[in-house]
């Protein structure tokens, strides 16, 4: 029996007073989700332990069965997907190109966590030129493609753990709150200042770094044997290089979701039909609630319904289960991540219709079941 996980990242969301008060699964048109869900079991299930990071890192680690215990932050997983050599004695930080608002960089405010979602051509031509003037010695800054760069300290796993606020969690917020001038932290907002004075005026929406998600290398094991992940950001490489899951890749920048979610499907049916255990995450969802946009990210939501679930479900051979779920939420009106409990739906092909409602955090709250990450796995 095949065992299919589809992911919407941070699809999860609250009401939405641009959505009339509806969440974006609420608001969304979703015939053959609503379909699904009505032979489907439901339910929330917690996917981020208490005390750990709210993120895609530590929620999907949990989806995947592997104990999120094992996390030691973000970047270093960002930089073995990337295939870089890692170095157990080096500190790894996550560096976005930024959009800040405002005449200094201690009165600023982040307006896009990601520069707008800025090319790469764009953007690899300036990382070259930030990395020459600003960086050097024990701090190398490499670049990793559109907004992402990965800043590697040399020597300085002693500095783990050193926290940072995420970019997409203080989208508007001024920045002077969360600048250290003193411990450990200060030498990094030191060059995030430099990184500012070198950008501001270049005539770029990069006009800054902002650094989060510090990390050393984790050790992320378990059985992988029939295993297959496919995903497109850096984290899940990451998450499966490491773990030794087979990862098939699909390119999102410079093109339509629904192109883009069209050559997705073509490769998840071929995956589904290959491997035992398939892992389908979709990105798309979460990058739009970063950028504070409910209407698009229900308008992704839709497109999800439409072009991938009901021809992904037609051409799977053979008998199967079906979760999809959320990895955590992500708020549309601040770009922030919540660690709620995230909605879920079980199917079972052949399920006669059990229920009313759709697959929304609300008819998924009330359905009473609410579960563990572990638990959700073993179904």
């Amino acid at each position: 029996m095949k065992k299919i996980t589809i992911v919407l990242d941070g699809v999860a969301d609250r009401e939405n007073e641009k959505l009339g008060g509806k969440t974006p699964l609420e608001y969304a048109h979703t015939p053959n989700l609503d379909a699904l869900y009505r032979k489907s079991r439901s339910g929330v299930v917690k996917t981020i332990p208490e005390g750990m990071e709210v993120g895609s890192a530590v929620a999907n680690l949990s989806l995947l069965g592997f104990d999120p215990a094992t996390y030691r932050g973000r970047a270093v997983i960002e930089a073995a997907g990337l295939s870089m050599p890692i170095d157990e004695n080096d500190l790894y930080i996550r560096a976005n190109m930024v959009t800040f608002e405002g005449d200094t960089f201690e009165e600023s405010s982040i307006k896009s966590y990601s520069a707008y979602d800025i090319a790469t051509e764009k953007a690899q031509p300036i990382a070259g030129a930030l990395a020459g003037a600003v960086f050097g010695g024990e701090y190398e800054l490499k670049y990793c493609g559109s907004f992402r760069n990965i800043l590697v300290v040399k020597g300085g796993k002693n500095l783990y753990p050193i926290d940072f606020m995420p970019a997409h969690d203080i989208i508007g917020r001024p920045i002077r709150q969360f600048i250290r001038t003193e411990g450990a932290q200060a030498p990094f907002f030191e060059l995030m200042k430099k990184s500012y004075a070198f950008l501001k005026g270049k005539g770029s929406d990069i006009n800054g770094l902002w650094f989060w998600g510090a990390s050393i290398m984790p050790e992320i094991a378990g059985d992988v044997a029939g295993r297959v992940a496919l995903s497109e950001t850096l984290l899940m490489d990451g998450i499966t290089k490491i773990s030794g899951i087979p990862n098939i890749g699909t390119v999102r920048e410079g093109r339509s979701f629904e192109d883009f979610l069209q050559e997705k499907l073509e490769k998840a049916v071929e995956a589904a039909n290959k491997y035992e255990n398939i892992y389908v995450h979709i990105q798309e969802t979460d990058d739009l609630s970063h950028e504070l946009m409910p209407l698009e990210k229900a308008q992704a939501v839709e497109v999800f319904d439409r072009v991938f679930l009901p021809g992904f479900l037609k051409s799977i051979q053979g008998g199967y289960t079906l979760k999809l779920v959320s990895d955590h939420f992500t708020f549309s009106d601040t770009g922030a991540h919540g660690g709620e409990s995230v909605p879920f739906l079980f199917y079972e092909p052949g399920a006669e219709e059990r229920r009313e409602g759709r697959y929304t955090e609300r008819d998924c709250r009330e359905s009473g079941v609410e579960v563990s990450a572990a638990e959700l796995n073993r179904w």
